[in-house]
């Protein structure tokens, strides 16, 4: 099932067509926010193979739902998927990468109900408090560069 309606989506489904997978390949366009837990716990792995993600909610979205992921290693995704019960990041993003990390993720497939603790961790509480963290420290380190310098 591939959802969304990216500029990629004619090409992808000519693809199938090409393929002759049409009988087994469901482009649901974009997909509601509500309806979104239902696909995410239906499916056995949410694959996101971008070129570039800040800091992908999608991710967090389907791993909140039991279900594991496979993305690409770029920018904040490797802090995102950080452990074998989130899912598996990609050593290369093509074909092949994506391939071997989906049969990586059903070699060593993760209880979804450790997944969804892995979720959990990532709560708006404990992400602000980190911020906070961060704030705390470059601000103490800035008063302790400004002692130095007066002294």
């Amino acid at each position: 099932m591939l959802a969304g309606d990216g500029p990629d989506r004619a090409k992808l489904e000519n693809l199938a067509r090409e393929l002759k997978v049409t009988d087994r390949v469901t482009f649901t366009g974009a997909v509601p926010q509500a309806q979104l837990p239902a696909h995410y716990g239906a499916a056995d792995a949410l694959v996101l193979s971008s070129s570039r993600e800040g800091w992908a909610n999608v991710l967090l979205e389907s791993m909140a739902c039991g279900t594991p992921v496979v993305a690409s290693r770029v920018y904040g995704t490797p802090e995102v998927v950080a452990a074998p019960e989130a899912g598996v990041l990609m050593r290369e993003r093509s074909y092949r990468g994506v391939a071997d990390a989906v049969n990586a993720l059903r070699a060593n497939y993760p209880d979804r109900g450790a997944t969804r603790r892995y979720a959990e961790r990532f709560s708006w509480d404990d992400t602000t408090e980190g911020q906070l963290r961060l704030f705390d420290e470059v601000l103490a380190r800035r008063a302790g560069e400004l002692a130095l310098a007066q002294t």
